[in-house]
């Protein structure tokens, strides 16, 4: 998968780029869509060589969290594979019950010691302390302004929840 890697991205580059175009002889006498059209085009053309492509690969290594170590990932597959064994009747309950609860006991313990381990070097690590900090934090702001039923854009929670619910009433009842 290819996605835009605009961490590395040269942005003087692209402001040149697009401050190169001769803007006003470009777009006289252009309507708005094509005018819109060959804007695109240019942002477009400075993008590619602006910023860089990356390619991602399977993607599973990067979403791992840091506490979790071979060993404690050896361990929940073993649960797992012990789960599909037990629906099958072929494995007791009680040996499942063993392994979920040694893996929680497991993965209490990889936790706490990821967390001893930033306290430890939180002066020399700061990078590391904040980004467990952030990755800890449940509440962010993913719902974008919603359109409710007069063509109003609704911005605040309270009235983002009264249109969703208005909806959902309506599609469902």
């Amino acid at each position: 998968i290819a996605t835009m890697d605009f961490r590395r991205a040269d942005f003087g580059l692209f402001r040149t780029l697009v401050e190169r175009v001769p803007w006003e002889a470009v777009l006289k006498g252009k309507g708005v869509q094509e005018g819109w059209t060959i804007f695109k085009k240019e942002v477009l053309k400075a993008q590619e060589q602006a910023v860089p492509v990356r390619r991602k690969k399977n993607g599973r290594r990067e979403r791992r969290p840091a506490w979790l170590n071979g060993e404690l990932l050896l361990g929940l597959r073993k649960k797992r594979r012990v789960y599909r064994l037990w629906k099958k009747g072929q494995a007791t309950q009680e040996e499942y019950r063993d392994l979920v609860r040694s893996c929680r006991e497991e993965m209490r313990k990889a936790k706490a010691q990821l967390e001893r381990n930033l306290a430890a070097v939180v002066k020399d690590n700061k990078k590391s302390f904040y980004k467990c900090i952030n990755d800890k934090k449940r509440a962010r702001e993913n719902l974008h302004p919603l359109l409710d039923a007069g063509g109003n854009i609704v911005t605040e929670d309270e009235e983002k929840a009264e249109v969703l619910n208005a909806f959902f009433a309506s599609v469902f009842s």
